[in-house]
């Protein structure tokens, strides 16, 4: 349980590379691509006023078109930027989960995910809890049973005398019989 109180500090931006720079790249492609569009309507449009109207103005568009090409590639910059830390927001969380589920994987049912706060993916990290909650009472409750059958298996044992009657093996009978049918009990719980 003390898992459970420790809070995870992430110092790397990059949790997931892979995955944090596709999401970059995805984000980073739709802006240039609407810049790009928005962009060229807009000088195209520009370029055929301009050239019909007062072509000595042509020399301002090509100031005007190289200004916001640097405007550009700084709003591109800025864009990535923003692209990974939002990223990083949800690739944490999933690192995050990769390890519990490794942990989980192990048997030890006491592990808790524990996201930090402001992270994305809250929900998920309380569904995930509830459900390693319910696979350890589960897992609590075949235990006690087969703590219980343990003893009941002793004291039959204890019970057989070193000469059995035919009558003290139909009681031993009986009792292995009543043994068994409490053992299909044990994870009947699941479904495998």
């Amino acid at each position: 349980m003390g898992e459970q109180t420790q809070k995870f500090q992430r110092r790397t931006v990059l949790v997931k590379r892979r995955l944090q720079l596709k999401y970059a790249a995805i984000v980073f492609a739709a802006v240039a691509f609407t810049g790009l569009i928005v962009g060229i309507g807009s000088y195209l449009t520009m370029f055929k006023f301009i050239k019909e109207n007062d072509p000595s103005l042509m020399p301002v568009l090509s100031e005007v078109i190289r200004m916001d090409m640097v405007k550009m590639i700084i709003f591109m910059g800025i864009m990535f930027l923003v692209s990974m830390f939002v990223s990083h927001r949800f690739a944490g969380p999933i690192y995050r989960f990769e390890q519990s589920a490794q942990i989980l994987a192990t048997g030890n049912l006491t592990h808790r995910v524990s996201l930090r706060t402001g992270d994305d993916l809250m929900e998920l990290q309380d569904e995930m809890n509830a459900m390693i909650s319910n696979l350890q009472r589960f897992v609590q409750k075949d235990r006690t049973l087969l703590e219980h059958l343990a003893s009941k298996l002793e004291e039959t044992l204890k019970k057989i005398p070193d000469s059995p009657s035919e009558s003290d093996v139909a009681d031993f009978k009986s009792d292995l019989r009543e043994l068994r049918e409490e053992l299909r009990h044990v994870t009947s719980g699941f479904k495998v």
